[in-house]
C-alpha cells in the first residue's frame, strides 16, 4: 500500500469515527458524569449504542493503518498529516451533526490545522540535522515551561477542558507507546497473510504497544466524556495539545530530529488552542 494512500485512509477513518461517535453522544443525554450514577449511565449507553460500537470498529481500522504508518515512517512526520481532520472533523459536525461552528472556531481549527502543517512541511535533510549540545539545553528549558504555558487556564474550572487535558497526554504518550513498539517490530509489508500473522502475535505481546493501548483507551472514555459535554468540532480541535506531547516526546523518547519549524509548529498550535478556550459557543 503506498504510504500516501495508507495516510489518506488512516485520516478518513479517523474522522470517520469521530463522527460517529459524536452522533451517538448527541443521543446520550446525563447529569453530572464524576456521579456514580452518571458514570455508570455513560458505561450502559456505551456499550449498548450501535453508533458507539460502528465508531469503534472504525477507530479500531484507523488504528491498524496507524501501526503500519508508524512502522514506515517517523512519528514526528505521520502525526503532523492528521492534521487535516481537523478540518473535516469540523466541516462534517456541521453537515451531519448539525452542530453551530462558530466564526471564532472556524479560525481557531484553521490555526491549528496551519500549525500541525507547518511541523509536516518541515521534514527535510536540514531538520535531520543534529541539534547542537547548546540548543538542546535551551529547547528543554522552553518545553518544561512552554507545554504549561499552552495549557488554557480554564483547564482547571471546566469539566469538559479536565477531559480534554487526560485526552491530550494519554493519547499523546499512547501515540509514543505505539510507535516505539512498531519500530522494534519493524516495518510492515503486505506481502503475505502468514507475515500479517506473525506482525499481529508480536503486536499484541509487545509491551510497548500495550502500555500505548492503555493511554488510547483511557483516551478514548474521556473523549466519549467530553463529547457528552460539548461539541465535537469543539473538542477535537482542542485535543491538539496531543500534537505537542507526541512530538516533543518523539524527540526525546524515540530520538528523533525536530527543527526550529516543527517548533514553530508547535506553537501556531497553542495559539489555536487558546482560541478555542475564548470560544464560549459550547457549554464547556
Amino acid at each position: 500500500m503506498g504510504n500516501f494512500i495508507l495516510l489518506t485512509f488512516l485520516v478518513l477513518t479517523q474522522v470517520m469515527g469521530d463522527i460517529l461517535l459524536g452522533l451517538a453522544m448527541n443521543k446520550f443525554k446525563t447529569g453530572n458524569l464524576f456521579d456514580l450514577s452518571g458514570f455508570w449511565s455513560l458505561i450502559t449507553y456505551l456499550v449498548t449504542s450501535p453508533w458507539i460500537w460502528l465508531g469503534v470498529i472504525t477507530l479500531v481500522i484507523s488504528l491498524l493503518l496507524y501501526y503500519v504508518a508508524v512502522s514506515r515512517l517517523d512519528l514526528s512526520f505521520v502525526l503532523p498529516i492528521l492534521a487535516s481532520n481537523y478540518i473535516l472533523n469540523a466541516l462534517l459536525a456541521w453537515l451531519i451533526l448539525d452542530e453551530k461552528v462558530s466564526p471564532l472556531r472556524w479560525i481557531a481549527t484553521l490555526v491549528i490545522t496551519v500549525g500541525v502543517f507547518i511541523v509536516t512541511i518541515n521534514k527535510t535533510r536540514q531538520t535531520r540535522q543534529k541539534f547542537s549540545s547548546a540548543v538542546k539545553n535551551k529547547f528543554k528549558s522552553w518545553v518544561n515551561f512552554g507545554l504549561f504555558a499552552l495549557l488554557p487556564f480554564s483547564f482547571s474550572l471546566s469539566p469538559t477542558w479536565s477531559f480534554i487535558l487526560i485526552i491530550a497526554v494519554a493519547d499523546g504518550f499512547g501515540d509514543l507507546f505505539n510507535a516505539k513498539g512498531m519500530k522494534q517490530i519493524g516495518e510492515v509489508q503486505f506481502e503475505s497473510f502468514s507475515h500479517l500473522l506473525e506482525v499481529g502475535k508480536q503486536v499484541i505481546t509487545n509491551h510497548w504497544i500495550l502500555l500505548g493501548i492503555t493511554g488510547q483507551t483511557i483516551a478514548f472514555f474521556s473523549f466519549v466524556s467530553a463529547l457528552s459535554l460539548a461539541d465535537i468540532s469543539f473538542v477535537r480541535p482542542a485535543t491538539a495539545l496531543t500534537y505537542a506531547i507526541s512530538l516533543v516526546g518523539a524527540h526525546f523518547m524515540l530520538k528523533e530530529k525536530i527543527g526550529w519549524g516543527r517548533l514553530v509548529g508547535i506553537i501556531v498550535v497553542g495559539i489555536g488552542i487558546i482560541l478555542i478556550d475564548l470560544d464560549k459557543g459550547s457549554s464547556v
